[in-house]
């Protein structure tokens, strides 16, 4: 088989694989710009800003609870020797105890009136815990989904989303365990989610394994008909010299300026395509497959250390509250949780006296409120709740965003000697985890923006660079899909032309002069393609390098006493 039989071979391959392929990347195009417009402007990000209910609809006095804090303990947790944490909390009508056996486990609730136990949450309860989440909204409709959460160990938990409207249209991500508000929603994140996974990964049950295949399956075949395009491209050089000798005149149409499109863009923005998409198969891979690991909770400790004794003497909630109501200036609203716990070697209490705030931490000795945790007792805190008790150091502080709350709080971030070189970020006030970030996730930035395309860190910028993106993938579909019309329709003509007695064709002829002419145009057309794309694919390509290297020498110069700020992080 001759070069030329072969590469005619090969370009039929690139037509039919470009046809075949329109539908994902016009997908993946379309879902793009949605999730772009979905977050343009958005000051949170897809955190969203919400306004918390700060108190309960009903005041519930606490105090008045009729099972005690050890009653309960008893009945939660007969054979467990320690456990986490037990609280207290008012939700509506409701009000219930909710013992952690771990940090990181399923949670059994209990209510605090008639000792029975309530997870599973049933519906009606999940809706009064959603009807108090957010200010002037209330719940429309409850629909069960099971959500993968880094809060705890294992498999996705078992979860409902509540869809609330009035003042705030919003979409609460709620356990079954407890009722805890997992993720919200407002419309924007809500509109970036159904656009990213049912078009850009193509996720439309838990089926990970099948639809990730699909999803690779079709970037890959992508991948291979673009880098045949622009081997087609390149392969164009050495034809010059045999056209520009042997000149034959070309029919007139419009498929020759959709043919001198098409190379320019498919030149201008194949070779960054190529890289877009291996770049986001590699974040599905985090998000997806290995998201348990990316998220960090791999490190979780299933055997961890501290907590307190289920037969340890605890303070019922009247007495709690009678011995801080000197140092509490709470007015008249009643405190909305208690929570019983172990920091280090103290006992303490955890008082909320508002759900959008972080509670007041009491010493449970002295009933008087505790100073915000050094380094030593955060970081000998998380070490008891990372896989091996590896040793760490302090690497800074700085806010990071909780869900529970909707702001940030200040944490510590320890660098912890664990095979994933953790990054646990601990809050100053409680001691809770509030986020783990083994070493891949801190490569994830430059990867994203190489992906995006968000090189300049000025949005309007970016989004510039996305628009034109955007359009030049447009002409690269839109023009190769007139050519493989005017193809079809050549080949028509061809038959009609080869029916005729004299074999003339009915289209006009450029002539000579004009087949030199438009010769020449493609030539240069041509060129410009090829140099575009080696250019930038290779910019696109070292940015991305730099990045990663610039990122990985900052990571390594993470060494104890080098404390420096946190960057602000969301959860």
């Amino acid at each position: 088989m001759g070069r030329a039989v072969r590469t005619s071979h090969l370009a039929r391959w690139h037509r039919w694989g470009g046809m075949l392929f329109t539908i994902p990347l016009l997908a993946w195009m379309v879902s793009a710009t949605a999730m772009t417009l979905a977050t343009a402007g958005a000051s949170n990000g897809l955190a969203g800003v919400f306004t918390l209910r700060p108190t309960n609809s009903i005041p519930l006095p606490l105090e008045r609870a009729p099972w005690t804090p050890a009653a309960i303990l008893k009945l939660a947790a007969p054979d467990e020797a320690k456990v986490f944490s037990l609280r207290l909390e008012s939700r509506g009508p409701y009000m219930w105890y909710v013992v952690k056996t771990g940090p990181n486990v399923l949670a059994r609730t209990f209510d605090a009136r008639t000792g029975k136990r309530l997870d599973p949450l049933p519906d009606s309860l999940l809706t009064a815990v959603a009807n108090e989440a957010l200010v002037g909204s209330r719940v429309v409709e409850l629909t069960s989904a099971p959500e993968a959460n880094r809060f705890y160990l294992g498999g996705p938990v078992s979860a409902v989303r509540a869809r609330l409207e009035g003042q705030r249209r919003a979409t609460l991500v709620l356990s079954r365990d407890e009722g805890r508000t997992l993720r919200r929603f407002d419309e924007r994140a809500a509109t970036f989610e159904w656009w990213y996974r049912r078009f850009h990964v193509v996720q439309y049950t838990e089926r990970l394994a099948l639809w990730t295949s699909l999803l690779y399956g079709l970037g890959m075949a992508l991948v291979g008909t673009t880098v045949l395009g622009l081997w087609l491209l390149w392969r164009r050089r050495s034809r010059y010299a045999l056209r520009a000798t042997s000149v034959t005149p070309v029919e007139a149409g419009s498929w020759k300026d959709a043919r001198w499109w098409h190379r320019l863009a498919g030149g201008t923005i194949g070779g960054v395509l190529v890289i877009q998409l291996a770049v986001g198969m590699y974040l599905w891979l985090c998000l997806g497959p290995l998201e348990h690991a990316f998220r960090g909770t791999a490190s979780i400790a299933a055997d961890w250390h501290g907590g307190f004794p289920t037969d340890a003497p605890l303070a019922d909630p009247a007495t709690v509250l009678t011995r801080i109501a000197n140092t509490s200036a709470t007015g008249d609203v009643p405190a909305q949780a208690i929570e019983w716990r172990r920091l280090g070697d103290r006992d303490v209490w955890m008082v909320t006296w508002r759900r959008d705030r972080p509670p007041i931490v009491y010493d449970a000795r002295t009933a008087t409120p505790l100073p915000t945790l050094r380094p030593d007792q955060a970081g000998a805190i998380a070490q008891g709740q990372v896989v091996g008790r590896p040793s760490f150091f302090l690497v800074g502080s700085g806010p990071q965003l909780v869900t529970d709350l909707n702001r940030p709080v200040e944490a510590y971030r320890f660098r912890f000697a664990d095979p994933w070189t953790s990054d646990i970020y601990v809050s100053q006030a409680t001691g809770d985890v509030v986020q783990r970030r083994p070493r891949f996730w801190r490569f994830f930035d430059p990867l994203l923006a190489a992906h995006t395309l968000a090189l300049s860190g000025n949005s309007l910028v970016d989004h510039l660079v996305f628009a034109v993106t955007q359009g030049v993938l447009w002409a690269v579909l839109v023009t190769g899909w007139v050519m493989q019309r005017r193809r079809w329709q050549r080949a028509g003509e061809t038959a009609v032309r080869e029916s005729r007695e004299d074999g003339s064709s009915t289209r006009p002829s450029l002539g000579e002069a004009g087949a030199v002419r438009a010769l020449a145009r493609q030539r240069i057309a041509d060129r410009v393609a090829q140099r575009l794309a080696i250019v930038l694919p290779v910019l696109l390509a070292s940015w991305l390098l730099w990045k990663l290297a610039a990122t990985a020498v900052r990571d390594a110069a993470v060494r104890p006493g080098a404390a420096a700020p946190v960057e602000a992080g969301h959860h």
